[in-house]
């Protein structure tokens, strides 16, 4: 009977032992997931902030293109949630100009592209696009 009872014992500390090592792994998951979803939600805030400073920018520049549309482009623009860029502006006159934006915020860059048709008496855009690379503007 001694044998027996002694059996009992082991059985249960396994089983209390392998019950513990689960809510471990369990808990380590969540942790995990946790920390996953918090990045994942900044990485998500920051991409819309550099959004939103592209977009600024692109006004920016099509509101100084209707006045001037000799407006060359080429800032940069320091706001309070990070840093936009206007690229040099594409074509002359009227007609058949580009603008291209970047927005910046914490490492996160997100460009615009947009292609006007003319400038007066209206601006008449053709296409505005969030693209990976430019492919109507250059770098300088």
């Amino acid at each position: 009977m001694i044998n027996l009872h002694s059996r009992d014992g082991y059985t249960f500390l396994l089983s209390i032992l392998f019950v513990g090592a689960i809510a471990t792994a369990v808990t380590g998951t969540m942790l995990l997931l946790g920390w996953l979803a918090l990045r994942n939600s900044d990485t998500a805030e920051r991409s819309a902030k550099a959004y939103e400073l592209a977009r600024t920018c692109a006004e920016v520049a099509l509101e100084e293109l209707f006045e001037d549309n000799a407006y060359l482009g080429n800032e940069e623009l320091s706001l309070s949630q990070g840093l936009c860029y206007i690229l040099p502006i594409g074509g002359t006159g009227n007609e058949n100009r580009t603008v291209c934006t970047e927005g910046e915020s914490g490492g996160t860059v997100r460009r615009l592209e947009i292609i006007l048709d003319h400038i007066l008496p209206s601006i008449e855009i053709i296409a505005w696009q969030e693209v990976e690379f430019f492919t109507s503007c250059s770098y300088e």
